[in-house]
């Protein structure tokens, strides 16, 4: 039984400017084949397989061909293919090639479209496609020569109304420049090219079609970019986005929550994931209830596994009256008063603690004095790609301790660590990470603090 392919359009390289439905559909596929444009954040909630398909200019790993017969022979495995795209599928992105290939073998495929660079990539820098002042009208060309070798048809382009967009251009820059010009478009035509629109590295300038060569050199712009001709470039200094961590690129835990994630990002950050192990739960006995303690939960998911083993032993909240439930964080906080239970922040002195935990990196559980585990991470040195992050946000004490493992001494010099509490900038430091900015472990006041604290200075 075959499966089906769905050709998805990642949108213009933004994570969340993607559709609800193109998400689920790699939430659901068994392999993902996916362009060089895709930033990998952008499938972090997916475990399907992932094969980088992506094409370079003038070398490509793999050929037109080569994809088409992938995905053909994925999909008659039964499996569920998701061809993930940069931009639309159907915008200068071959999709429907990659359509009429997949139907003439009998591959069932379903087209996700998705938000072309050639409009949001303008928005992300204040230009307008169109505008009644301005144009009435666009244009979405591919700069490169015909499949013949032929030029494009000049005078009709520089003679069309309306703005003019050129993807995959900069090599063919001055050709375009040379050509409108001498097709009848004014030298002194607004022009804004626009490089990796919507991303952390996304950098732009704003010209004319006389200077514009030039302009782009000495600004060390390259591929992939945009190329805007018309009057709507005029608006662009005028609406222009503005905000705080526009241009950071921040490293994070993935979580399903997306609070952090949704802070950051509205901010202006750009963000990339590293996602921990699942935890796993092991056995662990109850203390004696009649024994007065001072139960001291470092985490949620430890505070979360003690209560279901407190619950399904039959045991009544009201029978725990000569214990004391302590808290250092608001999310583990939240997992007792979600059940009925008001715990306290601060230990009671002479009061034995038991400290609910996950499981100590190098230690076992023998070795730590006063100590229940609850749950543990198998294999939980995560390796992690830092190139182009300017920082990483450590939550809590094992993070850095699942992070330091795979990170190199350069590194820990060089990245700004943002450490959500005293415990975790104490051992970070302690592992090497030298510019560790400490922070209230507060989501809602996050950007602030981040600013404020030291770790980033907006202009």
């Amino acid at each position: 039984m075959n499966g089906m392919v769905s050709l998805i359009g990642a949108g213009p390289g933004n994570v969340e400017l993607i559709t609800v439905l193109g998400q689920r559909r790699l939430r659901e596929a068994d392999v993902i084949l996916y362009d060089r444009l895709i930033d990998p954040a952008i499938m972090a909630s997916s475990d399907a397989e992932k094969i980088n398909v992506g094409k370079l200019p003038h070398h490509h790993q793999y050929s037109q061909y080569e994809i088409n017969d992938l995905l053909v022979k994925l999909a008659s495995e039964g499996k569920r293919v998701a061809r993930l795209k940069a931009g639309d599928p159907y915008v200068f992105g071959r999709g429907g090639e990659e359509a009429q290939y997949l139907k003439k073998h009998g591959i069932e495929v379903e087209v996700v479209p998705g938000i072309t660079s050639a409009i949001a990539g303008l928005a992300s820098v204040g230009i307008p496609i169109t505008h009644r002042d301005f144009a009435s009208s666009f244009h979405i060309i591919t700069a490169h020569k015909k499949k013949d070798g032929s030029e494009l048809d000049w005078q009709n382009i520089a003679n069309s109304e309306g703005t003019l967009v050129f993807l995959m251009g900069m090599e063919q820059l001055a050709n375009i420049s040379t050509n409108l010009i001498g097709n009848g478009r004014s030298p002194q035509t607004p022009v804004a090219v626009i490089q990796w629109a919507t991303q952390w590295r996304q950098k732009s300038i704003v010209s004319d079609l006389a200077n514009v060569v030039t302009d782009v050199n000495n600004a060390g712009l390259g591929s992939p970019a945009l190329i805007t001709v018309g009057d709507v470039v005029k608006v662009a200094d005028e609406l222009m986005p503005q905000l705080p961590l526009q241009g950071k690129r921040i490293m994070i835990p993935y979580s399903k929550r997306k609070r952090m994630f949704n802070k950051l990002t509205d901010a202006g950050a750009s963000l990339t994931f590293f996602k921990r192990p699942e935890a796993k739960q092991v056995s662990f006995e109850l203390p004696d209830i009649n024994e007065e303690l001072n139960l001291d939960f470092d985490n949620p998911t430890s505070a979360t596994l003690f209560l279901q083993h407190l619950f399904n032993a039959g045991v009544d909240i009201r029978q725990t009256s000569n214990w004391h439930f302590v808290t250092n964080g608001p999310k583990t906080r939240q997992v007792f008063e979600d059940s009925g239970i008001l715990p306290v922040t601060e230990p009671v002195l002479g009061i034995k603690i038991l400290n609910y935990r996950e499981y100590v990196i190098g230690h076992h559980q023998s070795e730590v004095q006063n100590t229940i585990v609850t749950d543990e991470r198998h294999n939980s040195n995560i390796q992690v790609d830092l190139d182009e992050v300017d920082s990483i946000i450590f939550p809590s004490t094992n993070v850095v301790e699942e992070i330091s493992a795979g990170v190199d001494a350069a590194s820990r010099k060089s990245l700004v660590i943002f450490a959500l509490g005293q415990k975790v900038a104490d051992r970070a430091t302690a592992l090497g990470w030298e510019n560790v900015v400490e922070l209230i472990p507060n989501i809602e006041t996050l950007v602030s603090q981040m600013i404020s604290n030291g770790g980033y200075v907006h202009d």
